[in-house]
């Protein structure tokens, strides 16, 4: 049975959250499998993923909560609580009732708020997956949440509207995790070895 699209997105931040908290101090500045993003911008950009997420939920236009979080820093001296207060807003926003249902303003168009959090749990499950790659660390997915997000994925066709590219190169007996790695143009060989957990 597939995962239900919110407890979907309490395991990704459940998961995010724990690599998070192992972060190291020498780590932040360490290259992530995202081009050009070090450790610190890719929690930053969750972070303010979450806060643009509430804020749309509250009815504020895309323009307007995208101008809020590209113009103000959105990690301070401690980024796990500033991961906690962005995920606790945005959480709350979508269990609202009538939440899933209502149109939002969005940068790819208006859309609806389940579809909407379909795409914060595979960004958010995608860069708990970078985050443990770039610390040398193992993710520990619930499987039915990567074979929610690689349904998400697939449903859309277009990668989300996040411009990636699939490898191509995942064969009929790939996991899902492999599947969802490869449909992001990343590869699973870059898994940390050797691993932490």
């Amino acid at each position: 049975m597939i995962l239900d699209p919110l407890a979907a997105l309490d395991s990704a931040t459940n998961e995010f959250r724990r690599h998070l908290e192992a972060v190291g101090e020498a780590e932040w500045a360490v290259a992530t499998p995202c081009t050009d993003w070090d450790v610190r911008y890719l929690v930053a950009h969750v972070v303010g993923g979450n806060r643009f997420a509430s804020m749309i939920l509250d009815g504020r236009t895309a323009s307007e909560a995208m101008d809020a979080v590209m113009g103000a820093p959105q990690l301070g001296a401690a980024p796990l609580e500033d991961f906690d207060e962005s995920t606790t807003g945005m959480r709350m926003r979508f269990h609202r009732a009538g939440a899933l249902d209502a149109v939002l303003s969005h940068p790819l168009g208006d859309l609806s708020g389940g579809r909407f959090l379909g795409m914060r749990v595979f960004d958010i499950t995608l860069h708990a997956w970078d985050l443990a790659t770039a610390i040398g660390r193992v993710v520990t997915f619930e499987e039915r949440l990567v074979e929610f997000v690689v349904e998400t994925v697939t449903s859309e066709g277009t990668a989300l509207g996040f411009g990636m590219e699939p490898c191509g190169e995942a064969g009929p007996d790939a996991s899902a995790l492999e599947r969802l790695l490869d449909l992001s143009g990343r590869r699973a060989e870059r898994d940390p070895s050797p691993p932490r957990s």
